[in-house]
């Protein structure tokens, strides 16, 4: 499956698989043109205000429907690890398929290639299957971040490559 980086244009189609992915999650309570609006931010606006670089993927299928998306770019201080993952969503019925691995994979090839050394990732703590997939990739679970997330941690990034 080809990975990209993706483009301001994808806003949108990032918006859906965004809102696709996280409507199980109740308390998942943004619409689809605030999730949009969000991407266009971070694709277009404050990318060019970061003092270091962030990256944003897109896994697609071979007729152009993007699947996936993964942005990721230096961590909040809090954390304390150079890397965050800020978002990972693979649209629902493409869960499953190495989406998400290789979206993951080819950020950390990017932020290693930045001097990133070590990674994490936020996600919701009733969030059962996305935790199994970070322990599977083996990141740890390293901590609490109120309200309702926990953060997994690799504190080597060349894990992923």
């Amino acid at each position: 499956m080809p990975i990209r980086y993706a483009l301001p244009p994808d806003a949108d189609a990032m918006a859906e698989i965004t809102c696709a992915a996280f409507a199980e999650f109740e308390d998942f309570d943004v619409t689809r043109e605030q999730s949009a609006a969000n991407w266009r931010r971070n694709l277009l606006g404050e990318a060019a205000a970061r003092p270091r670089p962030h990256h944003t993927r897109v896994a697609e299928l071979p007729d152009g429907t993007i699947v996936g998306l993964v942005m990721g770019g230096p961590a909040d201080p809090g954390l304390g690890l150079d890397a965050e993952i800020y978002a990972l969503a693979v649209r629902p019925g493409h869960q499953g398929h190495g989406h998400g691995r290789a979206l993951l994979r080819a950020v950390a090839a990017d932020l290693s290639a930045d001097g990133f050394g070590s990674l994490a990732i936020r996600v919701l703590a009733v969030n059962d299957r996305a935790r199994r997939f970070y322990t599977a990739l083996g990141g740890v679970l390293a901590g609490e971040v109120p309200p309702d997330e926990v953060f997994y941690s690799w504190p080597e990034i060349a894990a992923f490559l």
